[in-house]
């Protein structure tokens, strides 16, 4: 494409001037810089020989396609990074298992938060201290409906209600249910009430 051929000679005459020269590459102008560029074309062209029409028209269409293309990207960009933000945070609440890891293990627990990497992945932060990826969700559950599922199985875990004085539980899921609050809780036959995200280990 002569125009980008333009441009990359022009960087580098451009280079090669001054004191503290700055690189830049094609792919890092906008369609303001290959607009300029054309403009400078047309006014340092050969008068014997100047730029046809259909060269002419060819080489704004190209500065048209670049302008859509970026506009286009970046529109894509901005809309799959609010659908990966609500759909992370969507989960909040509710009670998820992912995909078996390397070592054979699988990471499950009630999501409490969302954390987004630097490039943008949500991890979903779990009540057991663990983070999943959310491309690695196996299975997605209601927690009363996990919690239902418990009854008559002897769960293990850590009430953490109190930061300052965690106390560690060890009963059978006699029944199931939501507080006021919404949060599920498992009410056991040593007579507590636990919280669902506070369970560790389940022995049937």
């Amino acid at each position: 494409m002569e125009l980008v051929n333009d441009i990359s000679n022009s960087l580098n005459s451009a280079s090669q001037v001054g004191s503290a020269p700055t690189t830049r590459s094609a792919a890092e102008l906008g369609s303001d810089d290959f607009f300029n560029l054309l403009i400078t074309q047309l006014t340092n062209q050969d008068p014997l020989e100047p730029t046809g029409n259909e060269e002419l028209l060819r080489q704004i269409s190209s500065i048209r396609d670049i302008e859509l293309s970026t506009s286009l990207s970046e529109s894509l960009g901005a809309l799959s990074g609010q659908q990966q933000f609500s759909t992370s945070s969507s989960l909040i609440g509710q009670f998820v298992t992912g995909s078996q890891n390397q070592d054979g293990t699988v990471s499950q627990g009630m999501v409490v938060g969302v954390r987004f990497t630097e490039e943008g992945t949500p991890l979903l932060q779990l009540a057991t201290g663990a983070e999943l990826p959310i491309d690695k969700i196996a299975t997605i559950e209601s927690p009363l409906a996990v919690g239902q599922a418990l009854v008559g199985q002897t769960v293990t875990g850590v009430d953490q209600r109190d930061r300052e004085d965690p106390q560690v539980f060890e009963g059978a899921v006699t029944s199931a249910g939501l507080d006021e609050n919404g949060e599920a809780v498992l009410e056991l036959d040593t007579g507590e009430s636990v919280r669902l995200r506070d369970v560790l280990g389940v022995q049937k």
